[in-house]
Order: C-alpha cells, then structure tokens, then sequence
C-alpha cells in the first residue's frame, strides 16, 4: 500500500483526528447508558451516574490503549503477528500477581505486582520460545497456551483456598470489568500515565521497530542496539500491562484486534502505528463496555466487557492464525 511521506505536519494531524476520535466516542459513551439520565428530576442522581459513567470511559481508554500499545509492541520486537498480553500469558501471570497482592497485601501494591507477574511472564516466553538466537513461531504460541493453562490452574487454586465471597469477586474480575461502583481514580490516573509515557517512548523507538521487523541482524547491522530496544520494550510494555490488568482484570484481544486492523489501514510504519493505536485501542474498549451497558437495558445484567472481547477477538484470532502460515504473512 502506498502512503505519503510522513511530515511532521501530517504526524499532528493525524494525532490531532485521533484525538478527536477517542473524544467523540467519549462523550457519547457518557451519554448512552441503560438507563435515559435527562428523564430523571433528581440531579444529584443524574450527577453521580455521569460520574460513574465518566470514570468508566476514562478507565476503559486507559486499559485499551494500554494493551493495544503493549500489543503492537510485543508484535514488533517478536516479529509475531499473533503475539500480544492475553495470548502471551503476560496478562494472566499480571493477574496472579495482583490477586496475591490484593489478598495477603495490599490493594495498593496491586500495580506493583502485576507488573513483576507480567515481567516475568514476558522473561520465560521469550527463553523458552527462542532457539539458537531466533524465536519459534510455533513455540511462542504454544508457550503462551502452557503458561496461561499454569497461570490459570494457580489462580483456581488461590481462589479455592479464600472465603466464597472473595471468591465471587475474583472469578467476576478475571472475566474482565470496567463499570464498578467503588471507583479508583487515583489508579486510573497511574495508568493513563504510564500510557502517555510509554506512547512517548515507543514514538521515539518506532524507526527501531521498523528495522527490527526486516530482521534483528540487519538493525543491529544498521547501528540500532538491539538489545537495549528489546529490554526498554519488555519493560515498558508489561508495566502498561499490569497496571491495566490490576484496573481492569484481565481483557483479552484487544492487543491482537487493534494493531492489525490498523496496519490495513496505515500501513506497517510503526512511526503511524503508534499513536494511532494509542486512541484507537482507547475508542474501541469504550465503545465495547458502551455496548454492556446498552445489554445491560435490554437483559437487566451487564456483562463483563472482557466477555465481548474475547467473543470478538477469538475467531479473528483464528483468521490470523490459518492465514499467516497459509499464507507466510510477516510483519515487513
């Protein structure tokens, strides 16, 4: 696909529609609801379900732009098209983390441990799935598949081990949750900054990403420091990563759908794909918990948003899956 040179005028622009996409998406998601607010004579009532509204838009931006970014960022330096949080197990070992925070320390460590469960979820994938310096395909997936399967018979075993109303609270935040009634907005403020830090940061990697995706012999032939990209890249893609899932739970997909519907669109210049993916994971997680809470008027129960993205990301999972060996896609 061919695209204009990328000027800078051109970069602000595009940041600036993007921008505006995720607003326009906001405001509308604050509107919408199960329920019609401009009905009701009560205000103080019509404030505080806007309020609960806005907290839920503002947590739903940071969780999907965090794990869209987290995902693009593991495609590229994996140079996997299929690798992102919820595949990977990073997610899942960021759970486990955080539950055993939330259970034996504090709710405020949370953070803190999801992102060590997350880090070094991300340390065993990547020695287990490389051989002789380069990373199996095959192997990435099915090391993804065993650690999750791991990860998930601990946290059934944490979670038999605790009363049965902790228990109900773990099993409803493992499927993935945004609307809550006892918000945390000093965590979302966490989140959306270590979002803003790390778009910061890849914006000034994403020509290292470029050459990477060509092959690691040729950027490190080209004067890019291969190994310090990969470490910077780990790093900050599961500090983004546990953070959102001590948010959120664990969400799946969304670090798989974004970057690829993306890159139909833009092209593989991670130079676009940044911000892009930074506004569009955003918009799409808050129209998908906008769609729960419109599920919620019609069956009188909202499911979790994690639900819908699993149920969306699964069979596009498969798509990718028999079209990149079938067809010998790469990331170019």
């Amino acid at each position: 696909m061919k695209t204009r040179p990328l000027t800078p005028r051109r970069y602000v622009l595009a940041l600036a529609g993007w921008l505006l996409l995720w607003l326009a998406v906001s405001v509308v998601a604050v509107v919408l609801g199960a329920e019609n607010i401009w009905a009701w004579d009560s205000w103080q009532k019509t404030r505080d379900v806007l309020a609960l509204r806005l907290y839920g838009v503002l947590t739903a931006g940071a969780v999907g732009a965090a794990l869209a970014l987290a995902g693009l960022a593991f495609q590229a330096l994996l140079r996997n098209p299929l690798a992102e949080p919820y595949i990977l197990g990073v997610s899942g070992g960021a759970a486990l983390g955080v539950i055993l925070s939330s259970l034996y320390l504090t709710v405020m460590a949370a953070p803190v441990f999801g992102f060590v469960g997350a880090l070094v979820t991300v340390a065993v994938v990547y020695a287990v799935a490389q051989r002789r310096g380069r990373l199996e395909p095959y192997t990435l997936l099915l090391t993804g598949v065993i650690i999750n399967a791991f990860y998930g018979a601990a946290i059934m075993l944490v979670t038999a081990l605790v009363s049965p109303e902790r228990r109900g609270e773990i099993a409803y935040w493992m499927m993935g949750t945004i609307s809550t009634f006892d918000p945390r907005w000093s965590l979302v403020a966490v989140v959306g900054g270590l979002v803003l830090a790390a778009a910061v940061m890849f914006a000034f990697l994403a020509k290292g990403f470029n050459l990477v995706a060509v092959g690691e012999d040729t950027a490190g032939a080209l004067g890019v420091p291969v190994d310090r990209l990969r470490l910077a890249t780990f790093v900050a893609a599961s500090l983004v990563t546990g953070a959102s899932v001590a948010l959120a739970g664990p969400i799946g997909f969304v670090g798989l759908i974004c970057p690829h519907l993306l890159r139909m669109v833009l092209g593989p210049d991670h130079r676009r794909l940044v911000p892009a993916v930074v506004f569009f994971g955003a918009s799409l997680l808050v129209v998908a918990d906008l769609m729960t809470r419109l599920l919620e008027g019609i069956g009188g129960v909202a499911p979790p948003v994690g639900v819908l993205t699993a149920m969306a990301g699964g069979p596009f999972f498969i798509y990718l899956l028999r079209t990149r060996w079938r067809r010998k896609i790469e990331i170019r």
